[in-house]
């Protein structure tokens, strides 16, 4: 079993399941909806945050509606990989909004960003301004999205096949 699933029993999957369709569930709804009395599954939901297991609960904003119509995915490579020039670049990136996700990652990039933007004039300011002017960054590939074919934010937590 995957160390982030061990102790996890059904209740508690059912918790998790249930939260990331609607993370406004009362606790009274929420343990309607899984079978068990209000008080287990209360102290059921703040061990899974005690524990890390929920990390927070969102509300999901729709890009395009706030006008990100653009979604850039950017390769990044450092020119190296010395202690000064990865902290300046992971710093910088945390800095920026339209950065909503960014990964070290293996193979050609050593970063992959995921980034919203109004539109390509928007991101080449955002290059400018936050990558190029970064002396840490040495190359960057970017690739825009055509369309979406899927997107969820919902972890599986069911048993493996």
């Amino acid at each position: 079993m995957p160390a982030g699933r061990q102790g996890l029993d059904r209740y508690e999957r059912a918790i998790l399941d249930a939260l990331q369709d609607d993370a406004r569930l009362s606790v009274q709804d929420l343990s309607q909806r899984i079978g068990l009395s209000t008080s287990p599954t209360w102290r059921r939901l703040k061990a899974l945050e005690a524990r890390g297991v929920l990390r927070g609960y969102v509300a999901l904003a729709d890009p395009a509606a706030l006008g990100y119509g653009q979604c850039v995915f950017a390769h990044v490579t450092l020119t190296k990989h010395d202690r000064d020039g990865v902290e300046a670049f992971e710093r910088m990136i945390r800095g920026r909004d339209e950065v909503l996700e960014c990964f070290s990652t293996t193979g050609d990039a050593d970063y992959l960003l995921r980034v919203i933007v109004r539109d390509a004039a928007h991101y080449e300011r955002f290059l400018r301004d936050a990558v190029f002017s970064c002396p840490a960054v040495q190359h960057i590939h970017s690739n825009f999205a055509l369309r979406e074919v899927k997107f969820s934010v919902k972890v599986p937590t069911g048993e493996a096949d």
